[in-house]
């Protein structure tokens, strides 16, 4: 019943992987302006959030198992889960200031930001793996980056692969508009002759 879960994961890392083959190194840790994260910064920051989310989704996990909650309904989000999805899913309507620990210190090589994301995505698919058959409606997770929220554990996961989906597009954009910089800066060199 989480198939669609570890489909969107699979996809994010695909569109990961697409990002980094296709895009120059230099490119891939460039910032577009000093404001906006690198293509590198953004794959980082996602993988610095998994890492927060893993031992939260985990931990609910076991507590559910541990109950004996279980149940073969149909997966649902929660009305806060649903909410921030939405807010989550790109393009991005409002900008939010990230918090500190989620904050990418420096830009690093796209083939080392990019396995380590990989294996954070293989962690999240044994987390819903894991999650299987228990009542992911009733399991209620508190948010890593706001304590004071919470959800169920569906929307959980659903919130996690729409903030990929959002960095990843981020990402996307960046390394757009370094190409459409750097274009336009040869443009405006004289020609030697």
């Amino acid at each position: 019943m989480l198939e669609e879960v570890e489909t969107e994961l699979s996809e994010a890392t695909s569109r990961a992987w697409q990002l980094v083959r296709s895009t120059d190194g230099r490119v891939f840790t460039v910032r577009p302006t000093p404001r906006d994260w690198s293509a590198a910064e953004c794959i980082a920051h996602l993988s610095l959030s998994t890492e927060q989310f893993l031992p939260v989704l985990q931990k609910a996990i076991d507590e559910a198992q541990k109950k004996g909650w279980k149940s073969q309904k149909k997966p649902a989000m929660d009305v806060v889960g649903r909410a921030l999805r939405w807010f989550l899913e790109p393009p991005i309507r409002k900008r939010v200031k990230t918090a500190g620990r989620f904050v990418p210190r420096s830009a690093r090589a796209k083939a080392e930001a990019f396995g380590e994301f990989a294996t954070l995505q293989s962690k999240l698919v044994d987390a819903v793996h894991a999650a299987e058959g228990l009542d992911v409606r009733k399991i209620k997770v508190t948010s890593p980056f706001d304590r004071r929220v919470k959800y169920n554990l569906y929307s959980a996961f659903k919130i996690v692969v729409a903030h990929q989906r959002r960095h990843l597009w981020q990402a996307e954009q960046a390394v757009a508009q370094v190409k459409r910089g750097a274009a336009a800066l040869a443009e405006t060199r004289p020609l030697r002759e």
